[in-house]
């Protein structure tokens, strides 16, 4: 999926080489030109990121989060168990909620689900799959799709590399059309940085229970910082 750095609104004054001379002072006539330059960069993600969830269920809201708790812990056990830092996982959300039987009128509460949601950032996409099979053989009853990123250090690399591919193109440009109108560029006015956040790109949910890491295919695939 393409993202965007949207580079450049570059303003440039160019000289229209035309004079009028009135008692030997010269007045020269300028115009500015307004420019865009847009670079695009290709890059191959090199991080993930994997939502689970653990449920638990019972017949008080202490029991039903006990349940789950004791989930999630053994999910990120073994998530650490395969090298992913602490600051990595994260528990983003403890949910708990009546379970109701609506066969009776009114309904009646018999019981409680609690559902514990864990967000994992994966900085080697070869642990994804492993990853994926470690949670489930673990006890995660569910997942949210992958989503895959890039590292901070890579953006900032690429983010360079476009708008350096910006500035080149605007300035070819702004040559072009100055060189077409007979003017000579002098100097620039102002320039302008657009850009949009990088979008991780997603894949489908998966909810799954006893599927090997090698049945997983993992294929990041590629996208483009424009």
């Amino acid at each position: 999926m393409a993202t965007s750095i949207i580079l450049i609104s570059n303003s440039i004054f160019a000289e229209n080489t035309s004079m009028t001379s009135t008692s030997q002072t010269q007045t020269e006539e300028f115009t500015t030109l307004s420019i865009v330059g847009v670079g695009q960069v290709y890059y191959t993600p090199d991080e993930a990121v994997v939502t689970f969830r653990a449920l638990g269920q019972g017949a008080t809201a202490e029991e039903a989060l006990s349940v789950s708790a004791s989930k999630a812990s053994a999910i990120i056990d073994s998530l650490k168990n395969l090298g992913i830092a602490d600051e990595d996982i994260k528990t983003s959300g403890i949910n708990v909620s009546p379970r109701y039987d609506f066969d009776v009128k009114p309904p009646k509460i018999v019981g409680y689900e609690a559902t514990y949601t864990i967000v994992v950032r994966i900085r080697d996409i070869d642990l994804v799959g492993k990853a994926i099979d470690a949670a489930f053989s673990a006890g995660a009853d569910g997942m949210y799709g992958v989503q895959f990123t890039i590292s901070d250090e890579k953006k900032a690399e690429l983010t360079k590399q476009a708008i350096k591919t910006a500035v080149k193109d605007a300035d070819e440009k702004a040559k072009i059309i100055a060189e077409s109108l007979g003017m000579k560029i002098v100097g620039i006015k102002s320039v302008s940085l657009s850009s949009q956040p990088i979008i991780p790109i997603p894949r489908a949910e998966l909810v799954f229970k006893g599927v090997e890491a090698e049945a997983i295919p993992i294929e990041p695939g590629k996208a483009t910082i424009s």
